[in-house]
């Protein structure tokens, strides 16, 4: 991993954290010694730790992905690594492991520490500016992939649900003039929104609508819509919810596509996704990572057809489309 010599590195060290608390997890479950007396599926397993069998599951699945357990079928088993050293015995590493777990708190202290005990001036939160503006870092190079992915003619109406920053938008108006483009999202996104877009000069080249795509209506006809990292914020139930409410607002014959880090259908791969998973569990209510074939039936379910996917990047990022 070092020294880091490439994006791909640098942002595997931004992202170490979700590897090390996966793992500080199931430590903490002590879920290695759960196994070590023979493989068990996920609910079996939940009942004897004891633990939420859904959670669980997306924990062990990206636990797969690390190679520290190995999923046959429906269950699971400890790989040699965590069954010689995380499981409970003579060689086991796990107190010491635990005691890096325990240093997490002073570590969150260090910017303190080393500001030499000033706390940095700060209005009020940066976390959701934080939030937005680190969108349009992750989607400025994939936009323009996307814009030329998914052409558009002059006098479509297109819809960028949850749109964020913009950043698809404003590819999509830069090259397809004519274009009628709407960026829904809430009051609290679209005020980062404005400046992002007025810091580029390009405020003018889309229209932004406030709302709450869960509770408020949406109005259409729309002839395109875009969704991107949405669902893995959402259940199920709510995306499948979302996809009903988006297919009213759509026009007869009009397309969707849905952008999403994709699972395999195992759910232990790829692992950027898998541990992704993991990371909505964290910080959502009900959130997770899909695979191409989940999103596929629910676009069935809402009433679209013509639904196919696209092969993943490396980084498992994919798209599903479909027609209404």
């Amino acid at each position: 991993m070092f020294p880091l010599n490439s994006l791909e590195s640098l942002m595997q060290a931004g992202h170490g954290y979700q590897r090390s608390m996966t793992l500080f997890t199931a430590l903490r479950l002590d879920l290695f010694s759960a196994l070590a007396g023979g493989a068990s599926d996920s609910r079996a397993l939940a009942r004897r730790l004891p633990a939420d069998p859904r959670n669980l599951s997306i924990l062990l699945n990206a636990l797969v992905a690390m190679g520290l357990l190995a999923k046959k079928g429906a269950k699971y088993r400890n790989a040699k690594l965590a069954g010689d050293f995380l499981a409970a015995g003579p060689r086991s590493k796990r107190s010491i492991l635990l005691h890096h777990l325990d240093c997490w708190p002073d570590w969150a202290k260090l910017e303190g520490k080393i500001r030499g005990g000033r706390k940095r001036r700060q209005e009020k939160s940066d976390y959701h500016e934080n939030f937005i503006r680190g969108m349009e870092d992750n989607s400025r190079e994939r936009a323009a992939v996307v814009a030329v992915r998914f052409p558009l003619r002059p006098g479509e109406r297109v819809l960028d649900l949850g749109g964020g920053p913009g950043t698809y938008a404003v590819e999509w108006a830069k090259r397809y003039p004519g274009v009628e483009i709407t960026v829904f999202d809430t009051r609290e996104t679209l005020k980062v929104t404005r400046k992002i877009l007025e810091e580029k000069g390009v405020y003018r080249l889309v229209r932004l609508s406030e709302g709450d795509f869960m509770s408020d209506p949406i109005a259409g006809p729309f002839d395109f819509v875009w969704i991107s990292q949405i669902f893995h914020a959402y259940s199920e139930k709510d995306c499948r919810a979302i996809l009903r409410k988006v297919r009213r607002a759509m026009a007869p014959g009009g397309r969707i596509a849905v952008q999403e880090f994709l699972l395999k259908e195992s759910k232990t791969a790829p692992p950027g996704p898998a541990f992704f998973s993991v990371h909505m569990v964290a910080v959502t209510d009900g959130g997770r990572s899909y695979s191409a074939g989940e999103i596929a039936s629910m676009l069935k379910a809402a009433g679209f057809n013509k639904i196919r996917a696209d092969k993943p990047d490396p980084r498992g990022v994919g798209i599903v489309t479909a027609q209404a």
